[in-house]
This record gives structure tokens, C-alpha cells and sequence, in this order.
């Protein structure tokens, strides 16, 4: 079983194209699985920030992921875990 922790928007963008591309699937395959279109799967590897968590949870469900999140103890002390950037509306 493989990690993927994921930092940025960007990560994620490239972990979803990459995990697609290792299960051997198009993404016209992604979008039949889903119910949507090609370019609703091409939209959603570009700017997966810009889905709902319950579309991104079934993209994850369609390619065979789960989402997991790890609490790697105290968080104030660990310099690997990054500050959150960005406007909170």
C-alpha cells in the first residue's frame, strides 16, 4: 500500500492524472465510471480544488483510493506540515 500525502492543490492534481494513467485508464474510462464527460474529468485533474469533497471522494472511490487523514502528532511542532495559504471564505 502507497502514501500520498498531499501539501498543495497541485499534488493533487498530479496524483489524480498519476494514479488514472497507473490504473491503465483513459479519462473518457474516469468519466464512464463517474457518469459524467470527458472534459468534466479533464476540468476536475486540472483544478481538483474547485470540485466538492463528495465529487472528489468518488473520483477517489473510481480509481480505486481512499481518502486518509494522519494526525502525525503535535502539529505545532512538526516543520513538515505546511502552513495553510490562501483566503478562508
Amino acid at each position: 500500500m502507497a502514501n500520498f500525502p498531499i501539501g498543495s492543490g497541485e499534488q493533487l492534481r498530479a496524483y489524480l492524472k498519476a494514479l488514472r494513467k497507473m490504473r491503465g485508464m483513459t479519462q473518457q474510462d474516469l468519466a464512464d465510471r463517474l457518469g459524467v464527460t470527458r472534459p468534466r474529468v479533464w476540468k476536475i485533474e486540472q483544478s481538483p480544488g474547485d470540485v466538492t469533497l463528495t465529487n472528489l471522494l468518488s473520483v477517489f472511490t473510481a480509481l480505486g483510493v481512499q481518502l486518509t487523514l494522519h494526525d502525525p502528532g503535535d502539529a505545532k511542532r512538526d516543520p513538515q506540515i505546511p502552513t495553510p495559504r490562501g483566503s478562508w471564505k
